[in-house]
């Protein structure tokens, strides 16, 4: 029996022996055992055509120099097969090393049998045993030298794409140095990509350097993917906004050996969020707070009271004569006066309180962190003055006061609906009682 007669007839001996060899890969590239076997008998069959095809002399001496192009056509169906091999190797993550072994698995199978096999079946001679060794080596010679095109093939597309991407990419080493970053990324910095590698991520203009240490040891702890976002201030003073996801790469043990990092530039988007919370939080007038966003910031303040026991106090406005004003002058110059009433009403307090605009010709204060009721008393009687002072409107002299009921935390009430309701109270007290004035709660309440 010749040798490719005993491949054909101990096919499933050869690939049982296989398949042990390939409980012995690692967890990762283990295939099921139907692709292993189809690998192997695919690339049986083929070395067997190659061996039952006749041989010249000339053939053989080229084909032990590895000149397999000038072979027969079985020897080129070899070549085919074993570079479909190494494609399907490379495509499930097979390292160069275990396409190897593999061949060298392949091959001592079959001479392992052969050699056990009964004594009549070993009248091959040294040329059948060279020839099949030949055509494993041909195979292998192949099978390397697809796959290492078709990985540097791979690495010129990934590069390509890195190139050519406007996000940030890069990878980082367990302390947060560069071991690469593209050229979007260096052209935000400022710097040639090359410059960046072996320096830390948070010497290029970060301005959340505490949250990326953070995100890239949570990575490292972890093992899992963190998303963020971060600011990247530019050499002009300009910033940006980016969104991060920072991914861990594993070694075949399971341990971060270094990080891979993407940062999308959402500088756009965070603008247009902004200005679409702009529009629902803030009057368009007066560019004051709203109701909406007033009622937000009187919650927190009052949950501030209550952590620090500081008083709050809220003022409740309405400007006096104002009717009267808009209906003599007009719409236009209307909205002119509540935009400079506004405009005195602010100055009146610190860039921490809260002026806000809650409709009409109707305003609000929060006052927050004071000790003594004597500050509240001074704001108050500033805005009265103010508000009394004539006013320029498109060349009119315009005169209107404003009244003004104040309500305090946590004295007359410790929920936003109480706090408003006896601020407007105390108001409309200030203004049945000649205007131009403020008035307490809590006085309103005692004369009641």
């Amino acid at each position: 029996m010749n040798l490719a007669d005993f491949i054909i007839d101990n096919m499933e001996s050869i690939l049982q022996d296989w398949q042990e060899y390939a409980n012995s890969l690692p967890p990762g590239k283990r295939m099921n055992k139907t692709e292993l076997r189809d690998h192997a008998k695919v690339m049986l069959q083929s070395i067997v055509k190659d061996l039952m095809a006749p041989q010249s002399v000339m053939q053989e001496v080229n084909k032990s120099k590895g000149q397999v192009e000038y072979l027969g056509k079985y020897s080129k169906v070899l070549d085919e097969t074993a570079g479909q091999h190494a494609i399907g190797r490379f495509d499930s993550g097979f390292s160069i090393q275990n396409l190897v072994s593999e061949f060298r698995a392949l091959r001592a199978s079959v001479l392992r049998l052969w050699e056990k096999s009964p004594q009549d079946a070993q009248l091959s001679d040294l040329n059948e045993i060279s020839r099949f060794n030949e055509a494993i080596d041909q195979a292998l010679a192949e099978s390397v030298d697809v796959y290492a095109n078709q990985k540097e093939r791979n690495i010129r597309l990934f590069e390509t794409i890195l190139l050519s991407s406007p996000d940030h990419n890069y990878i980082l080493d367990l302390e947060g140095k560069f071991l690469y970053a593209n050229k979007a990324l260096a052209d935000q910095c400022g710097n040639e990509a090359q410059q960046m590698l072996g320096k830390k991520i948070i010497e290029f203009g970060l301005v959340e350097v505490a949250e990326m240490e953070q995100a890239i040891d949570k990575v490292i702890q972890e093992k899992a993917a963190v998303r963020g976002e971060v600011r990247y201030r530019s050499q002009v003073g300009k910033t940006n906004f980016y969104e991060y996801i920072l991914t861990p790469i594993l070694d075949p043990e399971g341990t971060v050996e270094a990080i891979a990092g993407t940062e999308r530039d959402v500088t756009e988007r965070k603008s247009w969020e902004d200005a679409v919370w702009h529009r629902a939080n803030y009057d368009h007038l007066t560019e004051l707070p709203n109701r909406s966003l007033f009622r937000d910031r009187l919650e927190q303040q009052i949950k501030n009271a209550e952590r620090t026991g500081k008083l709050v106090a809220l003022f409740f406005i309405d400007l006096d004569k104002f009717k009267e004003a808009n209906d003599s002058l007009g719409h236009e110059a209307g909205d002119n006066l509540l935009q400079q009433a506004a405009t005195r009403i602010s100055s009146c307090v610190r860039q921490n309180d809260t002026v806000a605009r809650i409709g009409g010709d109707e305003f609000t204060v929060i006052l927050t962190e004071f000790d003594q009721i004597s500050h509240v008393k001074r704001i108050a009687n500033k805005m009265i003055k103010e508000l009394a002072k004539p006013f320029q409107v498109y060349g009119n002299k315009v005169s209107i006061s404003g009244s003004i009921g104040i309500s305090l935390i946590p004295q007359d009430a410790v929920n936003p609906e109480d706090l408003i309701s006896n601020a407007d109270q105390a108001m409309y007290a200030a203004k049945n009682e000649g205007r131009n004035q403020f008035r307490f709660f809590s006085l309103v309440a005692e004369k009641e």
